[in-house]
């Protein structure tokens, strides 16, 4: 194999610098831009990825909090994912470039850069306090039309310009779909995730219960916002706060279907096998751990990846609750966006056609398609599904119950398999509960008042369910919502999920024909995660071409 490389090492080297010259070039540059809040506008993007660079390091910055005086910004630290290490030298060959065929390049375009002087103190995978006045600039990695790509850079900002600079740049955030929700955490509102993901058709419009870390205002009341920061239309038919009291070592959460289940005693998995990797019990031990596991074999023949769990089973035990922390990939979002573009003008004929099936149809594909998580357990009978998991959105982890009948089942491990299309979820941690249901007591409280961002008073539109919604059709549209707070019994503890209905619809302006024969194949069960797969290897098959032969400039 490697006199074989060695003899076309030649010929692979005018290949690839055939292409190279024949091929487009795509860049990405640094243009001064003032950091007035009318400036700010050009910052509403989509898929940020957040790095705080120190001195010549580099981290990855996570649920960014602004403090409410506005000079700083509390985040957690993590390690920068291979994905975004290009600008870090300043792009491919350090010419500012980047190429659309390699996997860990076109993230540069999705990244925002804050760069301060170097701090010895800062450790990774720790929390951090930035403050803006120590900002030295801010730089916005986006495409630029004039040269294939662009980089606005906010430059010696203090602390008002770092102030609005920030606060947009949080607001734009990170992903796109799916309306965002923040709450009021006792310093201001927090990013907690997004609700009704993957409903983007009216027949589609479905309840979603949302975990929220919640504490009341200085007036008794809890706070939340609904807000629209991309390219779509958002419909919300409801949204009620449920309030859940109970004991201080119990934690209650919902199953997909807004049932609530009691946590008491979650106990970690025996094993967590994955073909790839053998062993990966240690990427899903602990919650909120900055470790992740991601459903990435790309040894897969079918594009279908699986996770296999065992936990300890009581002989007495007649029911089980799975606990999992999860969320959807950015990769999945890559991947519906491209097929999105395959329809060019076409796009908007598509998808009113698509509003003609019903949600049946539209769900079979989905299913077909492998997006959802599906969750089945071993029995005397084999494998069988216990449910599948609808998507959730890449832009926050959230925590969710599948309850589990052990009926069937012999007595012994417990053994669970997760199962999705290529790097289409990533798991945060998986735990198991036996423990029988405790006693809580539920409040579900109706908005109080929701204003819009133009002072209008819409809360007759989020009391109930009665097809009458709160849209929200443009960047920037945001509803915030007050819940009257009520008394807290004593000696109980309490916790939070907004409860809410409703569906989105993209906002996509393509151009040229639609490509059928690209468009064709997914008309096939399971050609979606084939198709990532497929892209992934082609992306990797890339690197591999550019490591076996160095190119000159």
């Amino acid at each position: 194999m490697v006199q074989k490389l060695k003899e076309f090492k030649g010929l692979l080297f005018f290949l690839l610098l055939f292409l190279l010259v024949i091929s487009c070039q795509n860049y990405y540059k640094a243009s001064t831009k003032s950091s007035s809040s009318a400036n700010l506008d050009s910052l509403q993007s989509v898929n940020r990825y957040f790095v705080l660079r120190n001195g010549t390091k580099a981290y990855a910055m996570k649920n960014l909090v602004l403090s409410p005086e506005k000079n700083t910004v509390q985040v957690q630290l993590d390690s920068l994912s291979w994905l975004h290490k290009l600008h870090l030298t300043n792009g491919y060959k350090g010419k500012l470039r980047y190429k659309k065929s390699k996997i860990d390049h076109y993230p540069v375009l999705n990244e925002v850069h804050f760069y301060i002087p170097y701090d010895s103190s800062i450790q990774e995978q720790s929390s951090f306090t930035l403050a803006l006045d120590k900002i030295q600039k801010i730089e916005v990695l986006e495409k630029d039309k004039t040269r294939t790509t662009n980089s606005y850079v906010l430059g010696a900002i203090g602390y008002t310009a770092g102030a609005l600079a920030l606060a947009a740049i949080i607001i734009a955030a990170t992903k796109s779909s799916c309306p965002f929700v923040s709450a009021y955490n006792g310093d201001g509102f927090s990013l907690q995730g997004e609700i009704y993901g993957g409903a983007i058709y009216p027949q589609l419009a479905r309840h979603d219960y949302l975990p929220l870390k919640l504490s009341a205002s200085p007036n008794g009341n809890y706070g939340v916002k609904i807000s629209n920061e991309l390219q779509e239309i958002q419909y919300t038919d409801l949204a009620e706060l449920w309030v859940i009291s109970h004991k201080n070592n119990v934690k209650v959460l919902p199953d997909v279907e807004g049932n609530l289940h009691s946590i008491s005693q979650p106990q970690k998995p025996l094993s967590a096998s994955f073909a790839s990797r053998n062993n990966v019990l240690k990427f899903i031990s602990e919650p909120n751990d900055l470790k992740t596991f991601y459903f990435d074999d790309s040894t897969s023949k079918d594009g279908v990846n699986e996770l296999t769990l065992q936990f300890t089973r009581p002989a007495s035990a007649q029911s089980a609750k799975l606990l999992l922390n999860l969320k959807n990939s950015y990769w999945l979002d890559y991947l519906y966006g491209e097929l999105a573009k395959g329809f060019g003008s076409y796009y908007a004929t598509y998808v009113k056609s698509q509003r003609k099936k019903t949600a049946t149809e539209l769900m079979k594909w989905v299913k077909e398609q492998k997006i959802p998580l599906e969750v089945t357990i071993k029995t005397n009978e084999g494998w069988k599904v216990v449910t599948e998991i609808n998507t959730i959105g890449p832009l926050a982890n959230r925590e969710l119950v599948i309850p589990i009948n052990l009926d069937g089942v012999d007595t012994g491990n417990l053994e669970l398999k997760l199962r999705c299309g290529f790097m289409f979820w990533e798991l945060d941690a998986a735990a198991i509960d036996y423990s029988s249901s405790d006693d809580f007591i539920l409040e579900k409280l109706p908005p109080a008042s929701a204003i819009d961002e133009a002072g209008k008073n819409v809360t007759a539109l989020l009391l109930t369910e009665d097809g009458k919604h709160l849209e929200q059709p443009a960047i920037g549209n945001v509803a915030t919502i007050e819940f009257a707070g009520t008394p807290q019994q004593q000696g109980l503890t309490r916790s939070f999920i907004l409860h809410s209905k409703g569906y989105y619809e993209h906002i996509r302006e393509f151009t040229g024909k639609a490509d059928i024969k690209f468009l064709r194949q997914f008309t096939t069960p399971n050609a979606f995660a084939l198709y990532g797969l497929k892209q992934y290897k082609k992306f990797a098959k890339t690197d591999l071409q550019l490591m076996a032969v160095q190119i000159p400039d």
